[in-house]
């Protein structure tokens, strides 16, 4: 849930004055605001809808989720016995619905949360129902992130509900006076609002030819072929065996680009025009499509993959599958950067695509990310890979050191040169692969010499007139903003355009989506590592040297790779597991188990993992709590989701009173407002 504060006092006072330089998540919020020229001092805007208009929202919008109106009563029941006003707003901002408020009825009507006011980003500037209705996704704004001074003493909690094919049908809304403020009313909110969701997929199925989803889901988990079900707006939501090992795909929902690499509504044009080719690295498959019909409109496409023999037509160029952007030997080069993030899985791709021609690519990325692993898999993808593949930091040389690593110097060049001179890596490299990291540290003097090398090959050693040749595809890297050094005349325009031919970019390990998957192969990586050196080794006598033969990832391990930025990307993801893969393996062989008896797995938990130590990190992330706090959150929120939000219920089936439960979920932001 994107939670909006006023991170720093007078924050507000500050960018009313037109001072906006600081910068917190809620000010591009408010700077929304501005520009839509809604008032922020003076009493609430009177906007609303007349009586026969509320009437004719509240008939649309209530009966778009009928089945669940239970779920929306239990949110407004919790909400009105803590004093706190339960809304439903519809698709355009209007509340339609409003129940409770017993605990502040006079800003209620201050602030005019009522039936039929308008509370649009246009109209009220940022607040919860409004900024959920534009970002379509849950929000809280709480205090004085609102624009309006008037709503500056209240919190609200605002989570969209959306229908099975992707459009917005309705918001849920709680909203209190600030000093009521729980983050476990967000959860509340949230587990409503996915409830609701449900109610409306488990209905449009329904209505369906097919029965239901778990009908549907069976009879593709029978198929013998790789089959599976992608759903609207564009999400892969069942799968056989089949399909999740010739795809490769994850055990949850996937979305529909990381399979066929289109959205949903380029998929569903292609299923209208019969089987499709579509190819992935092992083979070409031809694809039949069965829509699945809601109200004339496409709920789902059951996929059944069949070896190519004569498909009537193909995806096109523009919409075809990732895989099919490059051949399945090029892309196969890629198999050891792991990732089922949909940003790096494109990187892979692209960069797959690009790899068999002699084009000179820039790779862009922070340090950490897994460059020159992508430079590798370039290369294993070209011509060139049975040539050498050479790599230089130019970020580790300065000045003429950089020059004669890279292009070799003559006889006597300088004191204490060699009497024979040196190649330098150039001349290493022909045939094959240069690649240059952080290439936007290079000196004026090397820039010129690079261009040089790049416009017709020739260069010459440091020291020496005579022309040298040499047939390398270079690869670049760099961390820095190319086009602002270029703008400065710190880098050479002329070679920014000679070695961007084509450029891939990485993700920071922040902001990928497949943290988790990427911390347990890499810990499997790790632990096989580990068994095989111990392989080659005598065997040791003390058991405290036997390393484990399975390790997994605790739930407090879990949280803390989801929590930690990770300001050194995936290098400092590897030695951290790596860390917590020696305490943990120590700690089981010190309480008397040793981890390769058995078959036992060690588990790696949040105190086996290093602490940071730069200052900056340690800001820089949310600070995770203790394991048994976690985990005891975890608990609450899988009880809150089962009962569809019913926070008494949720109660109940963990056999705990209500308030035990508040404070439960509300362990993970205890200590931080």
């Amino acid at each position: 849930m994107l939670r909006l504060t006023e991170e720093r006092d007078g924050l507000w006072e500050l960018f009313q004055r037109g001072h906006s330089s600081v910068r917190a998540p809620v000010v591009p919020r408010w700077e929304r605001a501005a520009r839509l020229g809604v008032r922020a001092e003076g009493p609430a805007p009177p906007d609303g809808v007349a009586a026969g208009d509320l009437l004719v929202r509240r008939d649309a919008s209530l009966d778009a989720f009928a089945d669940g109106r239970t779920i929306v009563d239990a949110l407004s029941s919790e909400a009105a016995s803590r004093g706190l006003l339960a809304l439903v707003a519809d698709a355009h901002g209007v509340i339609v619905r409003s129940s409770g408020g017993d605990a502040f009825p006079r800003e209620v009507a201050r602030t005019r949360l009522i039936e039929g006011a308008r509370w649009d980003e246009a109209a009220r500037g940022t607040n919860a129902i409004g900024t959920a209705l534009v970002e379509r996704q849950a929000v809280a704004v709480v205090g004085r992130a609102h624009w309006e001074l008037v709503n500056h003493g209240l919190f609200c909690y605002a989570a969209p509900v959306f229908d099975p094919f992707g459009d917005l049908v309705s918001i849920l809304d709680v909203t209190g006076p600030v000093e009521l403020d729980e983050s476990a009313i967000g959860v509340a909110v949230r587990s409503a609002a996915l409830a609701l969701e449900e109610v409306l997929r488990a209905r449009a199925y329904g209505g369906t030819d097919a029965g239901s989803f778990h009908l549907l889901s069976r009879m593709i988990d029978r198929c013998s072929a790789p089959s599976l079900l992608v759903e609207a707006p564009g999400t892969v939501r069942a799968h056989n065996v089949a399909a999740a090992t010739e795809l490769e795909l994850p055990a949850g929902p996937t979305s529909v680009e990381h399979v066929f690499g289109m959205p949903w509504e380029e998929l569903a044009r292609a299923a209208r025009s019969g089987p499709a080719s579509f190819e992935t690295r092992r083979r070409r498959y031809a694809v039949e499509f069965e829509p699945v019909l809601s109200d004339g409109r496409v709920l789902a496409l059951a996929c059944f993959l069949s070896p190519a023999a004569r498909a009537r037509a193909s995806l096109s160029p523009a919409a075809a599958p990732p895989a099919a952007l490059a051949p399945s030997a090029s892309l196969s080069a890629f198999d050891d950067v792991l990732a089922s993030d949909p940003a790096v899985i494109r990187a892979k791709h692209v960069a797959a695509s690009l790899a068999p021609s002699d084009l000179p690519i820039l790779l862009l990325a922070a340090t950490g990310t897994g460059k020159e692993l992508f430079a590798q898999a370039i290369h294993r993808a070209s011509a060139r890979a049975a040539q050498p593949f050479v790599a230089l930091n130019c970020g580790a040389l300065a000045g003429g050191l950089l020059e004669t690593e890279l292009f070799g110097y003559g006889a006597g060049a300088f004191t204490g040169a060699h009497p024979r001179g040196s190649e330098g890596k150039l001349a290493a490299a022909h045939g094959g692969t240069l690649f240059l990291d952080e290439v936007a540290e290079t000196s004026p003097q090397a820039q010129a010499m690079l261009l040089r090398f790049l416009e017709d090959g020739s260069y010459h050693r440091v020291g020496e007139s005579t022309p040298r040749h040499a047939d390398v595809r270079v690869l670049c890297a760099t961390c820095r903003d190319l086009p602002s050094l270029v703008a400065s005349g710190a880098f050479r325009q002329d070679l920014f355009y000679r070695i961007n031919g084509g450029n891939v970019r990485l993700p920071t390990l922040a902001e990928r989506t497949d943290r988790l998957p990427l911390a347990r192969q890499l810990l499997d990586r790790l632990v096989a590592s580990a068994e095989a050196r111990a392989s080659a080794r005598p065997r040791a006598s003390s058991p405290r040297a036997t390393p484990p033969r399975r390790a997994h990832l605790g739930a407090s391990a879990e949280a803390w790779v989801l929590d930690h930025r990770w300001p050194g990307n995936v290098r400092e993801l590897k030695t951290a597991l790596a860390h917590a893969l020696a305490l943990a393996t120590a700690a089981a062989a010190a309480h008397g188990a040793p981890p390769a008896d058995d078959g036992a797995s060690v588990e790696l938990r949040r105190e086996h993992f290093p602490e940071p130590l730069i200052v900056g990190e340690a800001a820089a992330r949310v600070e995770p709590p203790a394991s048994r706090k976690r985990a005891l959150r975890a608990l609450a929120e899988e009880a809150l989701a089962r009962a569809g939000g019913n926070v008494s219920e949720a109660a109940r089936a963990l056999g705990v009173a209500r308030s035990t439960l508040y404070r439960m979920l509300a362990r993970r932001d205890s200590g931080r407002r």
